[in-house]
Order: structure tokens, then C-alpha cells, then sequence
């Protein structure tokens, strides 16, 4: 009796060593959702969570580093979940949630040092300060760091972080000092001056046939100057514009009317390449060097001898 007594206390406490185990198992089975939903300082965070569709995320498998605010710092921030309504506000606010993600690993306090980076969720750029008394990211203290949850790891941070803003890029817009049409098968201006510097601009809406403008060598050429000046394919809609920077006379073409002679010209400054000005002057420099003229002269007088030789 006393030795089935003994088994039966036994399975007992065998029993509820197994329930305290799994007890404990629970609790280490927690994830980052559940963490921060016990804290008692961290509703907010939760609740911007659930909202914007991101608890399930940060609830599946990790690893995920995590920077929770605590509701303070919404309330400092000003992030009112009823202000969040439609899909733009949402995707605003899911994009702040985000930036407070590291993504693919679990980054604890030993391993952040003084300039370090890291990649947030939203595709921005983490940067941390280390000090002798603090880490920082961004412009939130580190006010309490390595609370380990089951799919990563959680630092609590004083301040909402707000991602930098898109830089919006202007869009270019080019001045047109001559802009050229076309009509039926002709630019509507096929001569055109300007000075060095201007830009002219070839422009066409829904044209009756494609056209385009392609560099030729001069206004008789009968192909197109292959590497030089070129719009592209022939369109019903052009908007091309280039903007010349060289005394020159610039000829061009439509592609597939070049043999119905649809050409034109841009006259720049004095029209003249200043290059073969050069080569001009060089040639006609060579033909009047001393050199040149000696050896006429020697010539010359070689035949005056023997003119005069042979009459003699």
C-alpha cells in the first residue's frame, strides 16, 4: 500500500512539473505582439499595429528587431489613430510603423556601435549614436534595451521615429527660344537663326503622318549622318528640342520623307564652324610661307637661265 502510495505522489509531482514546464515553454513562446502587448506602456503601439494590418507581421516568424515607442511618445508625437482613415493616411502610418522594423535579424545592445546603419522595413536608413551613457537611433534614447520575445528582440525608445521625407524631384522643363512645326510633309519653319546657346525646340501633335528629325552633312545630302543629331523614331507626336552651343549651321532631315526633300537648317550665331575657319586660314597660310615663296622664285629664275641659254 505504502509503495503504490509513493508511485501515486510521485506521478504527482511529475505531473505538475510537466504543467510548470509548459508554463514556462508559453511564456518563452511569446512574440513581439504579445510582448509589448503586456508591457502596460505600449498600447498605443499595438493598437497603430492592428490598425494599419501589421500585428500579424511582427506576430509570425522572425527575426525581427524592434523600435516600440511607448504611448508617451505617441501621445508626443500627436498620432491620434482616428486622424488615420483612408487608404493614403493608412499607408503614411504604416509606413512610420515600418521604419521602426529591423527586418531579418534580431540586432541586440552589444552589437550597435557609434555610426552604425541598418536598412528599416520601409526601405529607409537607420543611424545610431553611441555614447558612454546612451545609444540613440535617430533622434529616440534607448530607454530600455534586449527584451527578447520568441520571433526577435525589442528596445523601447522615447520618441516616435518619423522617416526622412521623399525627396520630390522638379520635373525639367526646357525653354524653347524657336520652336519648329511641321506641315503635311514640311517643317513649318525649315530656316531658322539663332544664337549660340538658344535652344530649338521640334514639336507636333497628332500629325496627319510620322515624322521626325535626323542630322544630315548639308541641305543636299540625300542620308541621314549616322551618330549626329537625332529625335528618334519617326512619331504623329514629337517634342525633341537641343539646345546648340557652337557657331555652326545645323542640317537636318525628316527620315522618311528625306526623299520628298522635307529638310531644314538652324543657323547658329555666325553659321561658320569656328574649326574650319582654322583649317581655312591654315591652308592659305601655307601656300604664303617664305619657304613656299623662295622656292618659286628659285624655280622662276631657273627657267629664265635657260630661256636665255638657249637663245644665246
Amino acid at each position: 500500500m505504502n509503495k503504490k502510495l509513493t508511485l501515486f505522489i510521485a506521478l504527482i509531482f511529475v505531473l505538475q512539473a510537466t504543467q510548470f514546464a509548459q508554463a514556462d515553454d508559453h511564456e518563452e513562446k511569446q512574440t513581439i505582439v504579445d510582448v509589448a502587448s503586456s508591457t502596460g506602456s505600449h498600447e498605443s503601439l499595438v493598437a497603430a499595429l492592428n490598425h494599419v494590418g501589421l500585428a500579424d507581421t511582427l506576430a509570425g516568424n522572425g527575426s525581427f528587431t524592434v523600435f516600440a515607442p511607448t504611448d508617451q511618445a505617441f501621445t508626443d508625437a500627436g498620432i491620434n489613430l482616428d486622424d488615420f482613415d483612408t487608404e493614403e493616411e493608412n499607408n503614411t502610418l504604416s509606413n512610420i510603423l515600418l521604419y521602426h522594423v529591423i527586418s531579418g535579424a534580431a540586432v541586440d545592445a552589444a552589437n550597435v556601435t557609434d555610426g552604425m546603419t541598418a536598412e528599416a522595413a520601409n526601405g529607409d536608413t537607420l543611424s545610431f549614436t553611441v555614447t558612454n551613457d546612451s545609444v540613440m537611433v535617430g533622434d529616440a534614447t534607448v530607454t530600455s534595451a534586449d527584451v527578447e520575445a520568441s520571433n526577435g528582440i525589442i528596445h523601447v525608445v522615447d520618441k516616435v521615429l518619423m522617416p526622412p521625407a521623399d525627396v520630390i524631384e522638379e520635373p525639367v522643363t526646357t525653354t524653347c527660344d524657336v520652336t519648329v512645326g511641321v506641315v503635311d510633309t514640311a517643317y513649318d519653319r525649315p530656316s531658322v537663326s539663332i544664337d549660340v546657346g538658344q535652344t530649338v525646340c521640334w514639336e507636333w501633335t497628332e500629325a496627319d503622318m510620322p515624322h521626325n528629325v535626323a542630322e544630315i552633312e548639308d541641305i543636299s545630302s540625300t542620308e541621314i549622318l549616322t551618330g549626329g543629331i537625332y529625335s528618334g523614331e519617326a512619331e504623329g507626336t514629337v517634342f525633341f528640342s537641343y539646345t546648340f552651343t557652337e557657331n555652326t549651321t545645323f542640317y537636318y532631315a525628316c527620315e522618311p520623307h528625306l526623299m520628298m526633300n522635307m529638310k531644314g537648317e538652324v543657323i547658329v550665331g555666325t553659321g561658320i564652324d569656328a574649326n574650319d575657319v582654322k583649317a581655312d586660314d591654315s591652308d592659305k597660310s601655307s601656300e604664303s610661307t617664305p619657304g613656299f615663296l623662295l622656292a618659286t622664285s628659285i624655280i622662276a629664275m631657273i627657267g629664265a637661265v635657260l630661256v636665255l641659254s638657249r637663245r644665246s
